[in-house]
C-alpha cells in the first residue's frame, strides 16, 4: 500500500511576484536592508532604482525623517523636491532674514525668556506671578503666524485660585494640556492636582472623566511644599509624573491615566537615587539615570491591573574622573512624530523619524573639593528600545565600552545649560553663534545624493550613501552650518528655529522680541 504523499506547493520566489509587490515588500524594510537587496541582483537593484516610491522612502531614510501619510493631495515629484527644499534649507541655514519678527504683547510674555515648541506651536507658560496676571499659557500657530503675517495670540488662564507647578502638552494628537496645580492658599498645606484641558480651548478635556485628578503617592496625598521639581510627559493615554522630593524624602514615578483618572504609584526610591529627569523613548519604555550606581537605567511601564515600572537594563555611564561623583543629570529630546492625521496645514508632510534621532543627556559631576564639571552625550533613541528588548543575563549591566563608543558621542560643555538643543535629527548649539550639529550619515554624502538626484529621475541614491550605512552605527558629527545672528534663547524642531532677545523700550520696560525662521 504506497504511503507517498503529494509534494508540498512551494512557496513563490521574490522574484517571480510582480514588481508591484515586490515595491510592497521592499517598502517595509530598513535602509540597510534596502541597500542589502539592491547589491543582490541587477533585477532587484533595477526594481528600487526605477521606482520613485522607494527612491522617497529611501531619501526620508537618509534625511531622518518619515511620512506617514504619502497617498494624499501631494505626490511623490511634490514630496521629493519639498525633501531636497528642506535638506538645502538646513544645510545653507540663513537666519539673516526672519520670516516673521514679532514682539510679544505685554500681558502675555512671561517673566523670564523662555518659550517652548510643542507641535508647530509656540508656547508662552506663565507658571510665576507677572504683574497679577493669572497663572495658565500662551500660544501661537508658528505656520499661521507667518501665512499671515503677524502673530494672533490665545490666552488660556487658570481660575485665581489656583497656580500652576508643572505642565506638559500633546497639543496635536490629542489637544491635551496637562497641568499640576495647586492652591497657593490651601489649609494647613496645599496639594497637587493635575488638572486636564483642551489645549485649544483651555476647557475641560471632553475625553477626561475626572478634568482635576488629586495626585497621591503610595496613597499619601502629594504636597506641593514637599516637591522639588516635577516631570511631566504625555505617553498615550497615560501621563507620567516624576517627582523629585525636598527633605531627604523618597521620589516618585506616577502613573495616570487621564481618561480614567487613575493614578498609580510606579516607582518610589531613596532620595537622590534617581536624577530629577527622565526620557520617554516609546508609549511603554522609560529612561532614567541612578546617579548611585552611575548607569541609564531602562524600564518598561507595565499598564493594565497591576500598573507598574520594570526594570529591564543597564548601561554603564562614562567613567568616572578621580574623586568625581555624579550631581544631577537631565534628558532633551526632540518631537518624533504624530500618529494622527494633521488637523491644520503643515508646510511640510514629513516628520523626524524616532530611528534618527538621538536623546541628549547633560550629566553634572561634583568634585570632593566642590568643583564641577559637565558632559553631554547623544545617544541613539533606537538603540536605546532595543536595548529593552534584549534578553540579557541576571545583572542585566552592560558596560560602557562595549556599548558607548558604538552608540552614543560624548562631548564637555561648561555648564547643562549650553547643551545642545533638539531640532529632529540635529542639534543647534547656542553659543554666540547657532552652530548647527547633526549625528547621522555625513552631510557630504547627502549632498552627493541631491546630486544623484537631480541628474535624472531613474537615478539610484544608494549607491552614494551605503558606504556609511555599513560602515559604523554612529558616524561622526558633523558641522553643517553657523547662524549670523545672536539671541539670548532659542527653540527649535525640524522646521522651525526661533529665536528670542530681552529688550528695553523707552519706559525702560522689559520687551521680549521674536524671530521666526522657517527652515524651508
Amino acid at each position: 500500500m504506497s504511503t507517498a504523499f503529494p509534494p508540498a506547493p512551494m512557496s513563490p520566489h521574490l522574484l517571480d511576484l510582480s514588481t508591484e509587490l515586490v515595491i510592497q515588500i521592499l517598502a517595509f524594510l530598513s535602509l540597510r536592508d534596502i541597500g542589502a537587496c539592491a547589491l543582490t541582483c541587477r533585477q532587484l537593484n533595477g526594481v528600487i532604482s526605477s521606482s520613485q516610491y522607494l527612491q522617497y522612502l529611501v531619501r526620508t531614510k537618509i534625511a531622518g525623517v518619515h511620512d506617514p501619510f504619502i497617498i494624499g493631495p501631494l505626490t511623490l515629484h511634490d514630496r521629493l523636491t519639498l525633501l531636497e527644499r528642506w535638506e538645502h534649507a538646513w544645510h545653507s541655514l540663513d537666519l539673516s532674514e526672519p520670516a516673521l519678527q514679532c514682539v510679544v504683547p505685554r500681558d502675555i510674555s512671561v517673566g523670564v525668556l523662555r518659550y517652548e515648541m510643542h507641535d508647530g506651536y509656540l508656547v508662552a507658560i506663565r507658571r510665576f506671578p507677572v504683574d497679577d496676571r493669572p497663572m495658565g499659557y500662551s500660544f501661537i500657530s508658528l505656520h499661521d503666524s507667518v501665512q499671515n503675517g503677524a502673530a494672533s495670540w490665545s490666552n488660556i488662564n487658570l481660575p485665581e485660585s489656583l497656580s500652576a507647578f508643572s505642565y506638559c502638552f500633546s497639543a496635536e494628537e490629542h489637544n491635551l494640556s496637562a497641568l499640576l496645580v495647586f492652591e497657593p492658599d490651601e489649609d494647613p498645606e496645599p496639594h497637587g492636582s493635575l488638572k486636564i484641558m483642551s489645549f485649544l480651548q483651555g476647557t475641560d478635556h471632553p475625553f477626561a472623566t475626572t478634568p482635576m485628578i488629586p495626585m497621591r503617592m503610595n496613597e499619601k496625598t502629594m504636597g506641593i511644599f514637599d516637591a522639588y521639581d516635577v516631570q511631566m510627559a504625555v505617553a498615550g493615554d497615560n501621563i507620567i509624573i516624576m517627582v523629585t522630593q525636598a527633605r531627604a524624602l523618597p521620589d516618585y514615578v506616577l502613573l495616570v491615566n487621564w481618561k480614567l483618572g487613575n493614578v498609580s504609584t510606579v516607582l518610589a526610591a531613596p532620595d537622590l537615587t534617581f536624577a530629577p529627569s527622565f526620557a520617554l523613548l516609546n508609549t511603554d519604555i522609560l529612561a532614567l539615570v541612578n546617579l548611585q550606581s552611575n548607569t541609564l537605567d531602562i524600564h518598561r511601564i507595565v499598564d493594565g491591573n497591576h500598573r507598574s515600572l520594570q526594570l529591564v537594563r543597564q548601561l554603564l555611564l562614562p567613567p568616572l574622573l578621580p574623586s568625581f561623583q555624579p550631581l544631577s543629570a537631565s534628558f532633551s529630546l526632540a518631537q518624533t512624530r504624530s500618529s494622527v492625521r494633521p488637523t491644520r496645514p503643515r508646510c511640510l508632510p514629513f516628520y523626524p523619524s524616532p530611528d534618527a534621532c538621538f536623546v541628549g543627556l547633560s550629566v553634572v559631576l561634583i568634585h570632593d573639593e566642590g568643583n564641577i564639571a559637565t558632559y553631554w552625550l547623544a545617544i541613539r533613541r533606537d538603540y536605546l528600545w532595543a536595548q529593552a528588548h534584549i534578553k540579557c543575563g541576571s545583572d542585566g549591566l552592560l558596560p560602557w565600552n562595549e556599548w558607548g563608543p558604538y552608540a552614543s558621542c560624548c562631548m564637555d560643555i561648561d555648564r547643562p545649560l549650553s547643551a545642545p538643543i533638539p531640532a529632529g535629527a540635529r542639534w543647534l548649539v547656542h553659543s554666540q553663534s547657532l552652530i548647527v550639529r547633526e549625528f547621522g550619515l555625513s552631510r557630504s554624502r547627502r549632498v552627493q545624493a541631491d546630486r544623484e538626484v537631480a541628474e535624472g529621475p531613474g537615478e539610484p541614491i544608494l549607491p552614494g550613501v551605503l558606504e556609511d550605512v555599513f560602515a559604523s552605527q554612529l558616524p561622526s558629527c558633523d558641522i553643517t552650518s553657523v547662524g549670523d545672528r545672536k539671541y539670548q534663547s532659542v527653540t527649535a524642531d525640524h522646521e522651525w528655529v526661533v529665536g528670542m532677545n530681552e529688550e528695553r523700550d523707552e519706559f525702560d520696560r522689559k520687551n521680549h522680541r521674536i524671530d521666526i525662521h522657517h527652515v524651508m
